[in-house]
């Protein structure tokens, strides 16, 4: 009898064990929810690879851009696949331009930086005035991670 109890005790504290072990589930609602399925269904058409967008090829880099900027831009199909193709012939653009001024990146920044500006210039002729208005102030958001920087530092 005193075996049987010790068994049963051993096996308790075991499966107690690894329950406390498992990783508490994290209940997300609103946008944080949104982006979860959004990152998930992306992994899953990259074949399980999610992560890190620098994990990404530029092309899965710029299909994650164009299905986000469609989404919240309100885009067009249209819309959708020329800001799509301008995206991965921007990202591999960049790509050969960090491989090129890997060494001294300062060097790269003219560059980097006609190649940003061509981007922004071709963007602004697909999209609508007040589509361009939104993006640019979801940037500006972006940047500031949602803080007001007219708002003086005390």
């Amino acid at each position: 009898m005193k075996k049987t109890l010790t068994l049963l005790a051993a096996l308790a504290l075991a499966t107690a064990g690894t329950a406390f072990a498992q990783a508490p589930a994290v209940k997300t609602t609103g946008s944080d929810a949104n982006q979860n399925a959004m990152h998930q269904n992306l992994a899953a058409k990259s074949g399980g690879k999610g992560g890190k967008m620098a994990d990404k090829n530029p092309a899965q880099k710029a299909d994650h851009k164009a299905a986000k900027m469609a989404k919240d831009l309100g885009l067009t199909a249209d819309q959708e696949a020329k800001v799509e193709k301008l995206m991965v012939d921007h990202e591999q653009e960049n790509t050969t331009l960090k491989a090129k001024y890997a060494a001294d990146k300062t060097a790269g920044r003219p560059a980097m930086k006609a190649a940003h500006d061509r981007y922004e210039a071709q963007l602004k002729t697909i999209l609508t005035p007040e589509q361009y208005a939104k993006l640019d102030k979801m940037k500006a958001e972006h940047h500031g991670h949602g803080k007001d920087k007219t708002k003086a530092k005390a």
